[in-house]
């Protein structure tokens, strides 16, 4: 038999369980069937009898021993653990199926070092052909609301359902003015025409305001915008429009068409510790002082009354009547109105014991207009710091200030440009910002309503003698003259088209829209 090693326990049987294991000591073997029940004995439990306990049950003594050769049991391999196997495979493809994710992977030294991609051709990125086809632009209907207001929903400063149908309420609302481009059934593009009367200078000029364009961004690229900013172009020009003007951040394809661009919109951001620090560095008002509050209804004609005494002070103000100062309050545009009062504060429905000398409306965090009564000089600066303060007490980080270009109000918002110098000239605009962009349909009309403020200002100038200035461009060619002053006769403008005079400026079409707008 086989010699087993020492300290494995295999051959360490107890003398006893030996015994009783064998029947006779002569190590006789006989072949037992395997249906033989195990051997009982009182002093040892059941045993099974095996090849094993076979071999230890024949006597030792008449065994030979034979040398063997003794092999050392191998060493197992150390398997490699998920966290090595990332080192050495890589994912080749991923399958999602039902059951799960799984996923294949690759050796590392089958892979190639250098790994080229394949060459696909180049995209083509024009629209589809029923994208280019021309679209048709009409008036939108009733049942177009819904997929209008889906369709500026993609806007930067979408306007709200309740703002959308406020624009039905509008003292001078015409469904003729609110244009669809429509593609295979489709609205593609939409515009509003918003009529309007502004005011440069003391002269009230009937204008247009085109708002809310926008164009399906699938569809872009393919004419439809020119389309509709023409057909709009043609809808004024029915309705007798002077000028138009629009708010846009694609300037450069307005200018593509004819307009002219006028500048950014005046917007400079400002922290509000930073700016009620800078106003109450500055010396005070000299005059009676003021209680400021919230605003009440009835108090809308005070509030009209101010704007109006303020409006000569800008160009291209719109002239606010009852009726649409009433359309602005109920469109909800603003979050607060801030006013400024002088006297006892009480609830008066003809500032009787209170007057009205000032007030702010603003929303969010932009401060839309700040206007006071000319005979408190230096108001808007307490009312702008009143803001300030409540932007504090609100936790509101920034402040940004929207008015025209001239109001000194920026530079206190702005700050210097740097510690030691003076404001910064142009406003740091904030994100998004737009441009101003201007088109000039009926020139004489325009300079013939401008007429009586151009004498109004060269007698103010103090000039007696007579003064011509002549135009010479695509968009109009003619002079305005005012003749010299005799006696107490009132002097007044006159248009002469197709006359330039001896001396006159030759302009480009957006130069001379600029000029005659005061944007120069």
């Amino acid at each position: 038999m086989n010699f087993y090693l020492l300290g494995t326990g295999d051959n360490m049987l107890s003398e006893r369980s030996s015994r009783t294991s064998s029947p006779s000591r002569s190590g006789s073997l006989r072949k037992r069937s395997h249906r033989s029940q195990p051997t009982r004995s009182s002093r040892s439990a059941t045993v099974k009898k095996t090849s094993r306990v076979r071999k230890r049950s024949t006597n030792q003594s008449d065994c030979a021993v034979r040398t063997t050769a003794v092999v050392a049991p191998q060493k197992k391999t150390k398997t490699v653990s998920s966290r090595h196997r990332s080192h050495s495979t890589t994912v080749s493809t991923v399958e999602i199926r039902p059951s799960g994710t799984v996923f294949s992977r690759r050796s590392n030294a089958k892979r190639e070092a250098i790994h080229h991609l394949p060459e696909h051709p180049p995209v083509d990125l024009t629209p589809p052909a029923w994208m280019q086809e021309e679209c048709q632009v009409g008036p939108a209907q009733a049942g177009d609301q819904t997929e209008i207001l889906q369709l500026l929903s993609g806007l930067p400063s979408p306007p709200s359902r309740a703002e959308f149908h406020a624009a039905v309420d509008h003292p001078e609302h015409d469904s003729a003015n609110r244009l669809v481009a429509r593609l295979a059934g489709r609205i593609v593009g939409h515009i509003e025409i918003a009529p309007r009367t502004i005011m440069i200078g003391s002269a009230p000029v009937k204008a247009a305001v085109l708002d809310r364009i926008a164009i399906l961004p699938e569809c872009r690229g393919a004419g439809h915008g020119q389309r509709l900013v023409q057909a709009a172009e043609q809808r004024m020009r029915e309705l007798g429009v002077v000028a138009a003007f629009s708010r846009t951040r694609i300037a450069t394809s307005f200018h593509e068409l004819g307009w002219s661009v006028l500048g950014r919109d005046c917007a400079s951001p400002g922290r509000p510790a930073d700016i009620l620090a800078r106003l109450l560095a500055k010396q005070e008002r000299e005059g009676p002082e003021v209680t400021m509050r919230q605003w009440r209804h009835v108090e809308l004609p005070a509030i009209l009354r101010i704007y109006n005494q303020n409006a000569d002070r800008f160009v291209g103000t719109t002239a606010r009547s009852e009726a649409y100062a009433r359309w602005l309050v109920s469109r909800r545009a603003f979050d607060s109105i801030i006013v400024a009062l002088q006297g006892n504060d009480r609830y008066d429905l003809h500032e009787t014991t209170a007057k009205i000398v000032g007030y702010c409306i603003q929303t969010g965090g932009r401060v839309l207009e700040v206007m006071a009564d000319p005979e408190y000089r230096g108001l808007e600066r307490e009312i702008l710091a009143r803001v300030c303060a409540e932007a504090i007490e609100n936790d509101r980080q920034e402040l940004i200030y929207e008015s025209s270009p001239t109001d000194p109000l920026h530079e206190e918002v702005r700050g210097p440009a740097c510690e030691g110098e003076e404001a910064a000239v142009t406003s740091r605009v904030a994100p998004q910002d737009r441009m101003i962009v201007a088109r000039i349909f009926d020139p004489q009309g325009l300079l013939e309503t401008m007429a009586p403020t151009l004498a109004h200002r060269v007698v103010e100038a103090g000039i007696r003698d007579t003064v011509e200035l002549g135009f010479d461009s695509d968009t109009f060619r003619g002079s305005v003259t005012i003749p010299s002053a005799s006696g107490d006769k009132p002097r007044e403008a006159s248009i002469q088209p197709g006359r330039v005079g001896r001396s006159y400026l030759k302009l480009a079409d957006d130069e001379f829209t600029r000029l005659v707008l005061g944007q120069c």
